[in-house]
C-alpha cells in the first residue's frame, strides 16, 4: 500500500527523566519490562520497519534545557542523522502546557490539512505494522475524527462501562471500535486540530475532553481491536498482547538501527 499526498507527523513529548517524579501521575505502576528508552527504541524500530516509513516524520518536543538533553538517552539517537529526528526545545513545565505548545506548533505549521498528527506521550509501546494500519484506516470509507492506537482495558473491565455500546468496523487488515474517551496520546488530521482548536486549548482533562467533542460536536473516536499500542501502566495494558515480548524485541539498541 502506498499512500500518496499524506504524511504522519509524530509529536513526541518528552521530559528529562529527573522530572518524572513530578509528572502528572508520579505514583503510576510500571510493568517490569518498562523503560522510557525501550518505548522510544520501539517507536523508532516500528516506524523504520514499516513499508510507509518514508511518510513519517518524528519531532521530539523536549521540555527541558540543552544541558538536560545532552544527558538524556534521546540525544544519542538524535545524533544519528539517518534517523531523521527533529528536536524542538520548550519550557512547558507540565503535561498540560506541553500539549498546548504542541497544538500551537501544529497550528502554525505548513502541514497540509489532510496530514496526520500523532500527539504521542513518552510511555507508549507499539506493535509492528501500526503505521500502515493507521494510514489504511484513514484512507477507508469510514468517517473518522480521532484515533488512539491503545485498546483501553478499562472499557472492558470497569463497571462504569458495563453498558458501553460500540460500533465495530474493519479495514483490510484490522478491526476498530468506537469509544467515548482516550488519553493524551491520539491521532487526527491537522484540519481536525484547527476545526476544534477552541476545545483543544480549553484546558480540559482528556477524560472529559473527548466526551465533550463526541457529544457536543458529533466527533468519532476509534481504537483498534486488538491494540496496536499500549500505555505502559500495570493493570491497564492493551489486552491479548504479550507486551513484554514486544518490549524485549526493542531493548537492543544496535539491533533497532
Amino acid at each position: 500500500m502506498k499512500v500518496l499526498g499524506r504524511k504522519l507527523h509524530i509529536i513526541y513529548r518528552h521530559i528529562p527523566l529527573r522530572a518524572e517524579k513530578y509528572s502528572r501521575d508520579p505514583q503510576k505502576v510500571r510493568p517490569e519490562w518498562f523503560s522510557y528508552e525501550i518505548c522510544f527504541q520501539n517507536l523508532l524500530r516500528t516506524v523504520k520497519m514499516d513499508p510507509l516509513a518514508d511518510q513519517v516524520k518524528i519531532t521530539i518536543l523536549y521540555d527541558g534545557t540543552l544541558d538536560d538533553f545532552m544527558l538524556d538517552f534521546v540525544a544519542s539517537y538524535y545524533s544519528d542523522e539517518s534517523l531523521g529526528l527533529n528536536v524542538q526545545f520548550i519550557r512547558g513545565g507540565s503535561n498540560g502546557n506541553s500539549f498546548l505548545i504542541a497544538l500551537d506548533l501544529v497550528r502554525s505549521s505548513e502541514f497540509p490539512d489532510t496530514d496526520l498528527i500523532y500527539f504521542l506521550e513518552n510511555d507508549y509501546l507499539h506493535q509492528h505494522g501500526w503505521v500502515s494500519k493507521l494510514f489504511e484506516l484513514f484512507e477507508s470509507r469510514h468517517p473518522i475524527d480521532f484515533v488512539s492506537l491503545y485498546d483501553h482495558r478499562d472499557k472492558y473491565d470497569f463497571d462504569m462501562y458495563s453498558e458501553l455500546l460500540s460500533k465495530l468496523i474493519y479495514t483490510p487488515s484490522h478491526h476498530w471500535r468506537t469509544v467515548p474517551s482516550t488519553c493524551g496520546t491520539f491521532i487526527l488530521e491537522k484540519g481536525a486540530v484547527l476545526r476544534d482548536y477552541d476545545i483543544w486549548t480549553a484546558n480540559i482533562a482528556d477524560f472529559y475532553l473527548f466526551p465533550k467533542l463526541i457529544l457536543e460536536r458529533g466527533r468519532v473516536l476509534f481504537t483498534p481491536v486488538p491494540g496496536l499500542a499500549t500505555h505502559s501502566m500495570s493493570g491497564y495494558l492493551s489486552p491479548t498482547i504479550d507486551w513484554g515480548t514486544v518490549a524485549l524485541e526493542s531493548a537492543n539498541k544496535l539491533a533497532m538501527i
